[in-house]
């Protein structure tokens, strides 16, 4: 077994992939574990030793069960991955799809914030599915839907169903194996529907995400090569050596259409309903949400961000936003720049077309940034003047 660094390759809140998709994983707690053992031997005195033999097949034991599920992790991986770019790893997994299903269908977010933009859901098929569902198909889908209602989605997707959804990401196979991650009621909700959704909404729900990332894959593996070397130059952050971000296509996502968890592994989730799927935007949202590892937690961006505010005297609140508006404008600039290259032309960024964080929609927060990408201002120059311009901003969300 190969140990790496993964001080390389994890920050204090993500762990990408390392080569192939959940690559890392295996190393990474195995050489945290064998770390702890060699620790406490060498701490402990010759003559003591012996105390420590009856530990020894604990450890062991504990090795082999990880090893094992993280090799589960990689068939279950390896079973879901449609492609594979430079720095991308596109999943369309089955049960990461029901659970997003669920989700949408007891929410509501995704279709009420498409139609407050002025969009429409793309028409896929599921209108007919629905017509054809059987008295017991609907009583299993709606028993599932009310517990989500009930149950679930006073999480939220992105900071509080991160366990799930690795666990999820994790299960071989047409039903779903209970451990300590989840409760038994979740699984056993699963499991009552897989059936219903397998046989009804799956197949539809797989033929699209394949037909999405089949027209899409051409320009991300074209564009990538451009649009991540400039993010990595612009956050200051390289991208880790030989990393894939994980990207699973879901018919349905939250609000937004996508998010990017960083816990418990950095992984991106995309909608491929989104009326946006077949078009450009959809390509900037993949390189959007992937330089979120760029901008993570920790990170230069955000802690020069944080230092400066601390360091000055601003009669505002700490704008936590500020990092991801900047984020927004630069990557969306970047694209529209790239997306000539590609025959993609008059393109406007997804940043001003969805009214994101309206707030800095600013000529002076606009010309910071401009700024900035055009070399004509230091980073450190860049995070003042841009902390100034949030200084002087209207109070608006």
């Amino acid at each position: 077994m190969q140990i790496v660094n993964h001080k390389e390759y994890t920050s204090k809140t993500c762990t990408i992939t390392h080569g192939k998709p959940f690559g890392l994983i295996k190393p990474f707690f195995t050489d945290r574990i064998l770390s702890n053992y060699l620790h406490r031997m060498i701490l402990t005195e010759a003559g003591t030793v012996e105390k420590t033999r009856n530990s020894i097949a604990m450890y062991l034991v504990l090795l082999l069960t990880l090893a094992g599920a993280c090799e589960m992790l990689i068939a279950q991986t390896a079973q879901s991955t449609l492609d594979t770019t430079r720095y991308f790893s596109f999943h369309n997994n089955y049960w990461i799809n029901l659970h997003h299903f669920l989700y949408e269908k007891a929410s509501g977010d995704q279709l009420a914030k498409l139609k407050q933009d002025g969009n429409e859901m793309l028409v896929i098929g599921e209108t007919t599915v629905e017509k054809s569902l059987t008295p017991e198909q609907r009583s299993n889908l709606d028993g599932a839907i009310e517990y989500y209602k009930e149950n679930i989605i006073q999480k939220g997707l992105l900071r509080g169903l991160g366990y799930e959804r690795y666990w999820l990401q994790r299960q071989m196979g047409g039903k779903a194996l209970a451990d300590s991650t989840v409760s038994q009621e979740f699984v056993d909700v699963l499991n009552r529907v897989s059936n219903t959704y397998g046989e009804t909404y799956w197949p539809i729900h797989k033929k699209h995400n394949e037909a999405i990332l089949e027209f899409q894959i051409p320009n991300i593996s074209k564009l990538e090569k451009r649009i991540i070397p400039r993010m990595e130059q612009l956050s200051l952050t390289p991208w880790p050596s030989g990393g894939k971000v994980r990207v699973d296509l879901t018919v349905y996502a939250n609000y937004a259409g996508a998010y990017t968890p960083t816990r418990p592994i950095f992984n991106v989730i995309v909608s491929t309903i989104d009326p946006s799927s077949y078009g450009p935007e959809f390509l900037e949202t993949i390189f959007h949400e992937g330089s979120h590892l760029l901008f993570r937690y920790g990170g230069t961006w955000r802690e020069r961000i944080f230092e400066n505010f601390e360091q000055e005297a601003y009669s505002i609140n700490f704008p936590r936003h500020l990092w991801h508006a900047s984020l927004f404008y630069l990557c969306g600039q970047v694209c529209k720049d790239e997306f000539s290259g590609v025959g993609i032309t008059n393109y406007e960024m997804t940043m001003k077309t969805r009214n994101i964080f309206r707030k800095y929609h600013n000529d002076a927060f606009y010309a910071v940034l401009d700024n900035y990408l055009e070399h004509k201002c230091t980073f450190q120059e860049t995070v003042s003047a841009l902390l100034e311009v949030t200084n002087k901003l209207p109070k608006v969300n």
